[in-house]
């Protein structure tokens, strides 16, 4: 896994949160965070940006 894919899949976790689909957003934020911290560390910020993606998911379901 390289930055491009990185970005790739934190883009489509995005479009599905954006189409309202915001449990599989949240699956797919938590898988990215995890694979990234497995190639890259517990700590980049990248894993940590996806772990908010899981929880603005969560939110976001909880208010609709």
């Amino acid at each position: 896994m390289d930055s491009t894919d990185v970005e790739r899949r934190m883009a489509e976790a995005a479009t599905t949160e954006e189409h309202g689909r915001y449990r599989e957003a949240a699956l797919l934020y938590a898988q990215l965070g995890k694979d990234i911290q497995a190639r890259y560390g517990r700590f980049d910020p990248r894993a940590l940006d996806a772990f908010e993606g899981v929880a603005r998911s969560i939110r976001k379901s909880a208010t609709t």
